[in-house]
């Protein structure tokens, strides 16, 4: 029969952190709206990537290599929810991107101990930068952003049976990063731009290190809405004793931007 392995909970002003950090980017299109001079934008999007990277829980137990493409994560996934908010004042602004991943990716042969492991993974992250416009014209803008980033991972591990019986193990972990990084907007035509962003965070401060970088094509289909297709590649490494979540996520993403 398996064994079931726990990690002990974090501390609970993590779990705070997340919630205030939560509250602060779902109420940011009200405070935007109820300041003169603020525009903001909203952007529900789908992210379309690959998962790959190493995930570990408890001491005595194989770290395990995950390398699931889109339509491994697709066939496995239980549920995403992805939305990204800027709002803005002049030169200043405030920015924030939430995503809410629950999936279950396969490793392949981890013997001679086990045959393989199944990985049962939520993952919460929940940003929020303020920002500062450094470059404007007619058909570009340019901003520098600083702020946080909050990880809450949930890992699930199932071990199936090899020249040891099978087990399980489960592991949980929260941090926060620093964040640094800047992200653009350029007009290619009347209707078409091209948009990103790069942003470096962690320096051993929460996670070892994080990169979140994408660059897309979009096209304004009325004055307040517009469509993204782009390409997003991110990675962190978080290691806090034998939890280990190490882990890159890439592919294509596509979104629909308000303006209001």
């Amino acid at each position: 029969m398996s064994e079931p392995y726990t990690i002990a909970p974090k501390d609970v002003r993590k779990r705070h952190v997340r919630r205030v950090l939560a509250g602060l980017l779902f109420c940011m299109p009200m405070a935007a709206q109820a300041q003169d001079n603020w525009e903001w934008r909203v952007a529900p999007y789908l992210w379309g990537s690959a998962l790959s990277g190493t995930a570990a829980t408890v001491p005595g137990l194989p770290p395990v290599d995950v390398d699931a493409s889109f339509s491994d994560l697709l066939d496995n996934l239980d549920f995403a929810g992805m939305i990204a908010v800027r709002a803005r004042n002049g030169r200043w602004g405030i920015s924030g991107d939430l995503q809410y991943i629950k999936l279950n990716a396969a490793s392949g042969p981890i013997g001679p101990n086990y045959g393989q492991a199944q990985a049962k993974i939520k993952n919460t992250i929940v940003s929020l930068f303020a920002d500062y416009q450094v470059s404007q014209s007619q058909d570009h803008e340019l901003w520098v952003s600083g702020g946080l980033r909050h990880w809450s991972v949930t890992t699930d591990l199932t071990f199936t049976p090899g020249a040891l019986p099978g087990r399980t193990a489960n592991g949980s972990d929260d941090w926060v990063d620093p964040v640094i990084g800047f992200y653009g907007r350029k007009a290619l035509g009347e209707r078409t731009y091209v948009s990103g962003w790069a942003y470096a965070g962690g320096f051993g401060a929460g996670s070892e290190s994080m990169v979140d970088v994408f660059g897309g094509f979009g096209y304004q289909f009325t004055p307040t809405t517009s469509g993204v297709l782009g390409y997003r590649y991110m990675a962190v490494d978080r290691r806090n004793g034998s939890f280990v979540y190490d882990m890159k996520q890439q592919g294509p993403l596509m979104g629909v931007v308000f303006n209001f």
